[in-house]
């Protein structure tokens, strides 16, 4: 062919270029096509062999099944081709049958390939961890010597499990080869018009711009969709109750957004008998005396230190707060378990303890089976709702709600507002608690609801209208807080005109503290962990009192349900705070090391061995380190041992799956 004409060489190599592209483009839309459908019928035979467990899946369920298995699939297959769709695009033109050709197809073959074989050998492994497998799975292979022994005995078991992955395997090596040879074919056709190298040139601009187009459907793909946060496996309560979620997700997906995922230890202290005599994680309070059925409301303060208020010993900014303290049972040493919100919501309202690299929450133990305030008093026929003003997803609190048994979720969606947004985070304190209040009064009784305020977070905008109302501190943080401080009065001058007010007990806590503090103490000792915890009962306030109870987020559960006089047994690893027969202790993890009282020690790891111990409360500040004084008494003995039973037993009942009553093995729960 003879280029006489310059315009005419661009054409042709426009042309050119769109061609290739296109021909490359159709053969990674129909290599992900195929892929979906073997991820359809993978997860058709997940069932087959699943059945019994996930149980039967109405129509409506099933459709359910097959949005959110679209999106989960996706994702899986984004993250694991998207190199070899970049190398296609790259080398969009190659001659086939080269070399490079080759390594191109083994990019594809080699990670869908054992992606598939996680995903058949889960049909099996799912019936005895009742979830999907996780990073941990490489624990299993890599680490634990009976792995090799116990291999033999499932093949012979499941026979036709290997079978079958080997004839999915086959089928994908097939249709892939099938592929490249029809598409190389098309290929081909171009190639044969042989044009001059420096025309060829002109292509790679085009190339460019696709390669930067498909790789952001790529990202968009990896991340499920536009919303805040990317999809994990707790997203997949959205489309199927927390039992039946296994169908949705896929293993590949499920190993794959686990990896950036903390994953516990199992430690052997001691037995699993004598840890658990220790910790008595299955509680029963009542069974001589009627449930009450009161009312119950949570409200979590966005940072509130202790030090902020009238319980702590500096100045306070909560006047209302402190008015409020002298008519419940105010709890002058309690804290927190964490550091951060998506740590502290679960430590409030499931009893969960911050006990791992990252939020329990996000981990890849997020769709265990755990015990929830919400879920409990829903079986006894409580309406539940959770609210928070910020965007909806957020820190994946709509998950959680959802996960933990809140029936309805309130968030900015829903408040439909956006005169009251602040800008960052959501919706402003003072109308969103008067919203909550008018949701509450639609609510049956008896009902509980949880209230997670946002405005005294960074960086602590308050309305126009109420600028210098309120003092300002040393951190910045102050101001935001007597803000909080007054849309909480406004939100009981509103709960007291309604019905429900007097058969409601009101639990007041922080989600963590403020992320700044005045000196040591406040920034890395005891006071980067002081909440205030509040019980207010209006018709019960002859019990008021200040209490220096040593107290931890997760006994607010245990104590709720003591409260009401809950007759049934639950699993808790805190105690109720208006139980005396418990220990008293608080514990908390970060950076790999706990920091932990016990009674009247304090104690300090690295890893799991106690470095620093000093007397509680009279050593708050941590001057004598009773380790280096060599003064290892009883109590600090006990102390140590209670410690190491807690984090023996938690790991375990995460790892396992066994953080609630209908889990926690039968032969332990006595």
């Amino acid at each position: 062919m003879v280029f006489a004409d310059s315009g005419n060489i661009f054409s042709l190599v426009s042309r050119y270029s769109m061609s290739y592209l296109r021909v490359a483009i159709n053969k990674i839309i129909t290599q992900i096509i195929i892929l979906l459908l073997l991820y359809i019928v993978c997860r058709a035979l997940f069932y087959a062999f699943n059945h019994d467990v996930i149980g039967p899946l109405s129509a409506a369920q099933w459709y359910q099944v097959l949005i959110g298995g679209f999106r989960f699939d996706l994702s899986a297959i984004a993250f694991l081709n998207s190199f070899w769709i970049l190398l296609v695009l790259i080398f969009a033109n190659r001659k086939t049958g080269t070399l490079v050709n080759r390594i191109i197809a083994l990019f594809f073959l080699i990670p869908n390939t054992f992606a598939l074989l996680f995903e058949v050998s889960d049909w099996v492994y799912f019936r005895f961890n009742r979830k999907r497998a996780t990073i941990e799975v490489f624990d299993l292979i890599l680490t634990k010597g009976d792995f090799i022994s116990i291999l033999p005995g499932y093949l012979v078991s499941f026979w036709y499990v290997p079978l079958l992955a080997l004839l999915l395997g086959a089928g994908l090596w097939y249709s892939h080869r099938k592929l490249n040879r029809y598409f190389a074919e098309k290929i081909a056709v171009f190639r044969a018009l042989n044009f001059p190298t420096h025309t060829q040139k002109k292509y790679i601009p085009v190339k460019v711009l696709f390669l930067a187009l498909v790789g952001g459907m790529a990202v968009l793909a990896m991340r499920g969709g536009l919303q805040l946060v990317p999809i994990n496996a707790r997203n997949a309560i959205a489309y199927l109750p927390a039992d039946k979620t296994g169908l949705v997700l896929n293993t590949p997906f499920s190993i794959i957004t686990s990896v950036e995922s903390g994953r516990l230890k199992e430690y052997q202290f001691m037995s699993d008998v004598e840890a658990d005599a220790i910790i008595r994680p299955i509680k029963t309070y009542h069974t001589d005396k009627p449930f009450r059925k009161k009312n119950v409301v949570i409200i979590i303060l966005e940072s509130f230190s202790r030090v902020f208020t009238g319980l702590g010993t500096e100045k306070s900014y909560t006047p209302f707060l402190d008015s409020l303290s002298h008519k419940s049972i105010a709890f002058k040493q309690a804290y927190a378990n964490g550091l951060r919100s998506n740590e502290g919501i679960p430590a409030v309202l499931s009893g969960i303890p911050s006990m791992m690299e990252g939020p329990i929450i996000t981990s890849v133990y997020s769709n265990n089976k755990f015990t929830a305030i919400a879920e409990i008093l829903q079986e006894e026929g409580y309406q539940t709702a959770f609210f928070h003003g910020s965007t909806n997803g957020s820190m994946g609190f709509d998950t959680y709600a959802k996960n933990a048994g809140f029936q309805q979720y309130f968030g900015r969606t829903e408040y439909a507002g956006e005169k009251d947004y602040d800008g960052t985070w959501g919706i402003y304190d003072e109308p969103f608690l008067q919203y909550a209040i008018t949701q509450f009064s639609l609510l049956k009784q008896p009902f509980m609801t949880a209230v997670f305020t946002l405005s005294s977070h960074p960086p602590f905008a308050i309305p126009a209208k109420y600028k210098n109302r309120f003092p300002k501190g040393p951190l910045g943080v102050e101001e935001s807080i007597g803000y909080a401080d007054f849309a909480l009065q406004q939100f009981f001058a509103s709960a007291t005109r309604q019905a429900w007010y007097a058969n409601t007990v009101f639990v007041l806590t922080a989600d963590h503290c403020a992320p700044f503090g005045s000196g040591y103490f406040y920034t890395d000792g005891l006071g980067r962990y002081q909440v205030p915890i509040l019980i207010f009962d209006p018709e019960q306030e002859a019990q008021a009192r200040y209490d220096s109870t040593l107290v931890q987020q997760i006994d607010i559960l245990p104590t709720v349900l003591d409260y009401l006089h809950y007759p049934k047994p639950f699993f808790a690893m805190g105690n109720s705070m208006i139980d005396t027969t418990g220990t008293r202790a608080f514990i908390t993890f970060l950076s790999g090391n706990y920091n932990s009282i016990v009674q009247q020690i304090h104690l300090k790891t690295v890893d799991t061995e106690i470095k620093e111990a000093y007397h509680f409360p009279a050593d708050i500040t941590d001057q004598f380190n009773l380790m280096n004084n060599g003064l290892q008494n009883d109590s600090l003995k006990a102390a140590e041992r209670y410690t190491k039973a807690f984090i023996q037993l938690f790991n375990h009942s995460v790892i396992h799956n066994q953080m609630h009553r209908s889990t926690y093995p039968t032969n332990m729960a006595k």
